[in-house]
């Protein structure tokens, strides 16, 4: 008898196990996932363009399961190019785009036997925190139907928290994987800068991995993808292959700063709260030192700064992507909030962004400074719990003081690891009473990627947290 009721109560790499024991063949598992998204994906409205012929052409002709994830089902976030199929990274302007190439990181995870089902939702051009697109409408949040997934990966995080899919591609420009890790409830882990190939926009803040239900199957994921691409201009970490074998291990003692007390700038809601001092508490147990310290950081101003660089790209971005579709960027086929983006951009002087630049520069330089004297940083990955659709769209509110909002009363801390280019991470440690779930983010020091999956994998089998999810359909 096929186990295919026990899937969902196995991660990815348990169900792999089953795969190399022929106990489910390659197109079962498939076919089982197909199943899952015809079934639920008009509920949550997470995979926006479907590749199931594909998807099982690959199935039939893999006549080996051997590799770390060869055979598994996966999807892939609509900002990156799949050959042959649509990219609209979330955008009317994009609608009818067929990427001619794989990006360098889909061609990882083809090359690594990952079966492809199609494209996760995503805002347009991935800009906000939250994921609901004019093109395709909002993605739902499966832990409660009127919450969002998180953004620009929600797409993504919505289908693995169903279990639509294993687990599933994403990237990170200033939260995009641990928003809705966050979220949804699942582990989101950002790699340092150079451990990846990197996307030449955003001034290098934005950087591919995934989202996964256990920390062994992001370590698993990051074996197949990691290492520098072809003439990268910065200095990159060498490609290895062990970070599953060593996510076991455990981690040494280690000292980590923790903040979370509110300023005149940041607050935190009581559910935040409470998980970081239950969080708190269960890292004293694990052995580990907690020092109340924190970086000086001025978040007014770092989010000023970001966001002006984040702008100022994002125009780019745009004017690009209206080139690559043959069109003129307007507001028949964009969304307010991207063409308000757009001519952001066009008035920032070169001065003003090179200002921001210089200011971010040396801002992270202090942040890296700190990591002297301490191994890890611990903050909340939101300040509050995930917002209800329709939050972020305020067409009477001007794209910086959006992005504004969003960064300082939502997402405060992540973006700082984009701009300094370390790992970081969020880790569920916290369901409330109503069932949503409450992420931790940890920041680590660049270049120990393994460390912080160390301690992640750590907190997973002192709290697991993978029982959650055994129930989650019947939200949908």
């Amino acid at each position: 008898m096929k186990p295919f009721n026990q899937l969902l109560q196995l991660d990815a790499l348990g169900q792999k196990a089953l795969l190399d024991q022929k106990e489910v063949s390659v197109l079962e598992l498939t076919d089982f996932y197909i199943d899952r998204i015809e079934k639920y994906n008009p509920t949550l409205n997470a995979v926006v363009t479907k590749s199931f012929e594909l998807g099982r052409e690959q199935a039939k002709k893999m006549t080996t399961t051997k590799g770390k994830v060869k055979g598994l089902p996966f999807l892939i976030k609509d900002l990156n190019a799949v050959k042959g199929i649509r990219q609209t990274s979330g955008s009317r302007m994009l609608k009818d785009f067929i990427a001619p190439d794989n990006d360098v990181i889909v061609d990882r995870f083809e090359h690594a036997g990952l079966i492809f089902l199609g494209k996760t939702n995503t805002p347009e051009l991935g800009f906000l925190p939250t994921t609901e697109p004019l093109l395709f409408g909002a993605t739902k949040n499966p832990w409660d139907l009127e919450r969002s997934p998180g953004g620009s990966s929600g797409g993504s995080a919505a289908a693995v928290a169903a279990g639509l899919i294993p687990f599933a591609h994403a990237n990170d420009g200033g939260g995009s994987i641990r928003i809705p890790a966050s979220a949804c409830g699942l582990f989101g882990f950002k790699p340092s800068r150079g451990r990846m190939p990197y996307p030449t926009y955003m001034n290098n803040f934005s950087i591919n991995h995934a989202l996964t239900r256990s920390v062994r199957d992001s370590a698993a994921l990051l074996d197949i993808s990691n290492g520098a691409g072809d003439h990268q201009l910065y200095p990159s970490f060498a490609s290895q292959n062990n970070f599953l074998e060593r996510v076991h291990e455990t981690p040494r003692k280690l000292k980590i700063a923790v903040q979370y007390q509110e300023d005149e700038t940041i607050h935190f809601d009581s559910e935040t709260r409470n998980n970081m001092e239950n969080t708190v508490q269960l890292i004293k147990e694990l052995g580990h030192e907690v020092v109340k310290e924190m970086p000086p950081i001025d978040f007014k101003q770092l989010a000023k700064h970001f966001i002006n660089i984040w702008m100022g790209s994002g125009s780019a971005i745009i004017k690009h992507s209206g080139l690559m579709a043959g069109q003129e960027p307007s507001l028949h086929n964009i969304e307010p909030l991207t063409f308000d983006i757009l001519k952001y951009g066009r008035d920032l002087s070169a001065l003003e962004y090179e200002e921001s630049r210089v200011y971010i520069q040396k801002e992270a330089q202090k942040i890296l400074a700190f990591f002297h004297d301490v191994d890890v940083w611990m903050t909340p990955t939101l300040n509050q719990l995930p917002t209800k659709i329709g939050k972020h769209a305020d067409p009477d509110t001007d794209a910086f003081q959006q992005m504004m909002d969003n960064m300082l009363d939502y997402n405060p801390f992540m973006p700082i690891a984009n701009a300094t280019g370390q790992p970081a991470m969020s880790v569920p440690t916290h369901w409330t009473n109503d069932g949503l779930p409450v992420g931790t983010h940890f920041f680590g020091r660049l270049g120990e990627d393994q460390l912080l999956l160390q301690l992640a994998f750590q907190i997973e089998q002192e709290k697991p947290w993978f029982h959650y999810y055994r129930n989650i359909s019947d939200n949908l």
